[in-house]
């Protein structure tokens, strides 16, 4: 099964979004197949803060 063909038969999928290259590449990868993303970040107090933000600013230009 190819990413496209997963996204299309799970349209709606949550992502652990970490703004890294893995998963900025699933995220794009499930936008570019239509899917409806919603990405979660999850902060703990070993990220620094500039990581969220980058994790926000990707997932909006996505």
């Amino acid at each position: 099964m190819t990413l496209e063909e997963f996204f299309r038969e799970h349209p709606k999928p949550a992502l652990a979004f970490s703004g890294g290259t893995d998963s900025a590449y699933l995220f794009w990868a499930a936008v570019q197949a239509g899917a409806r993303v919603r990405a979660y970040y999850v902060k703990t107090a070993f990220q620094p803060e500039f990581e969220l933000r980058d994790a926000r600013r990707l997932a909006a230009q996505l």
